[in-house]
């Protein structure tokens, strides 16, 4: 496997517009990281004073529910024989995975769990703020959980110190209304805007609306205040007239508020009666992780039964030099397929989107090109891993009720990994953009698809 510096890296975890971020192990302690590597190619293309303004926003940084930073510098990255210098930044991993993918797997948590995580979260939340930073980047894939199940606020590239901010930065989805509409605004109350949506989601398993406009079909009850047709609309998609307590209702709405002036702040949401209702044990929440596990392994054994969807598969694409279009990519700048080496499965870190298969791992990358290249035209193949990243953007269904679930583009990225001593590989998905619990619907397309072209398996 490749190295870069101190560390040995295991497999990939995502791809942005900086780079590649790694799980990692070094190679004296064992320890693991989660490592963003910035390859020179990327330079030119990435604001270096920016990256070394998240990387000392994080050396002030110490505490239990956020990501720590282990080092960052310039490293060789080693692979192949060959190496070059790069600039890295290796981060406490989370384990657990990403919370939201646990949600989007196994089902919406009751208010009680969610108060519990919401705790966590307010605690980091303040702890920021303090300390005269905002995140400006609260959303689902940011939210990490560790191997006990606390939660893990991630991702600083956005973060300020500021008092007033301009730039719009963030995720449109996510962004509070004043910094859709390019005011000036404070990235800590646009922080708090940020949090009702998470603690939304950790209960609704879905989004509030689409993004915090006036035109939102569901924000502009809230920007009109008009709450009780907000919740009128959201009471209905769930058919349950008693799913959100009158306090959550009216927590949330606090938190949306389209003024930031009206919006609660952290010491009113402390002394919310929503806040200091029952509070679960961490032993009561790990109990509630296990049996979510165990119903979700069942699940995963029932869609191994249902008839897998058949698709046609052209192998010429796979040849010696074929090179395919990437995502962002112009005609002229394609990538050629290379050699390529196997990443290792770490069972220590949990991601949900996995099944298991004992197909061999050409077969398995043969049927991973086949299901990519017959849903999407926009796909990079990693030259160094049996790793595919695609963007594909969901068909909008005529009369579809739920306005939160729109054509908005999902992309993601596949991994094959080796699992060490066992004849058998794990085929591993992980969201980068876009709506998650749509992603969990492709996700299990996808299983399905393995599940009549390949030898898969639920563990």
């Amino acid at each position: 496997m490749p190295t870069c510096g101190n560390y040995k890296l295991k497999r990939k975890l995502g791809e942005g517009g900086f780079g590649s971020v790694y799980l990692a192990k070094h190679i004296e302690t064992s320890k693991k990281v989660a490592l963003k590597i910035i390859k020179p190619e990327m330079m030119e293309h990435v604001n270096m004073d920016d990256i070394e303004k998240e990387v000392e926003i994080l050396k002030q940084i110490e505490h239990p529910y956020i990501t720590k930073l282990v080092e960052a510098g310039n490293c060789q990255l080693s692979s192949r024989g060959r190496s070059n210098e790069v600039y890295c930044i290796a981060l406490e991993v989370a384990s657990g995975g990403e919370l939201f993918d646990f949600i989007s797997m196994t089902g919406a948590f009751s208010e009680d769990v969610a108060r519990y995580f919401f705790h966590q979260f307010l605690d980091a939340l303040e702890y920021l703020h303090e300390k005269g930073i905002s995140h400006r980047d609260l959303k689902t894939e940011n939210i990490l959980l560790d191997k006990n199940f606390n939660l893990k606020i991630a991702d600083f590239g956005y973060a300020s110190e500021k008092g007033s901010n301009q730039t719009q930065v963030g995720t449109p989805d996510y962004m509070a209304p004043e910094i859709l509409q390019g005011e000036k605004y404070s990235g800590q109350i646009a922080d708090i805007f940020g949090a009702g949506l998470i603690l939304f989601m950790m209960h609704a398993q879905s989004k509030a609306f689409l993004k915090a406009e006036q035109s939102d079909p569901y924000y502009k009850n809230i920007a009109s205040n008009r709450p009780d047709k907000f919740w009128k609309e959201h009471v209905k998609s769930k058919g349950d007239e008693h799913y959100f307590s009158e306090e959550f209702k009216d927590l949330i709405t606090g938190l949306f508020a389209y003024n930031p002036f009206h919006r609660l702040t952290i010491s009113e949401v402390r002394s919310h009666a929503w806040f200091n209702g029952y509070l679960p044990t961490s032993d009561e929440i790990k109990e509630e992780f296990r049996r979510r596990k165990v119903d979700l392994e069942d699940e995963l054994k029932r869609q191994k039964d249902e008839d897998p969807t058949q698709a046609e598969f052209d192998t010429a694409l796979l040849e010696g030099n074929s090179v395919h279009r990437g995502i962002g990519d112009s005609d002229e700048e394609t990538k050629e397929i290379c050699e390529r080496e196997e990443q290792e499965y770490d069972e220590d870190f949990e991601n949900y989107h996995k099944f298991f298969s004992t197909s061999s791992v050409e077969d398995l990358w043969t049927n991973l090109c086949a299901y990519v290249t017959g849903i999407t035209s926009e796909y990079k193949f990693s030259a160094d891993e049996y790793s595919i990243s695609a963007k594909v953007i969901k068909e909008e269904t005529e009369g579809e009720e739920d306005a939160k679930k729109d054509s908005e583009p999902i992309e993601f990225l596949v991994n094959i990994l080796k699992v060490p001593d066992q004849e058998k590989h794990c085929i591993d998905a992980i969201v980068m953009k876009g709506n998650k619990f749509n992603f969990t619907e492709q996700f299990r397309d996808l299983k399905q698809f393995f599940g009549g072209h390949a030898n898969a398996i639920s563990t």
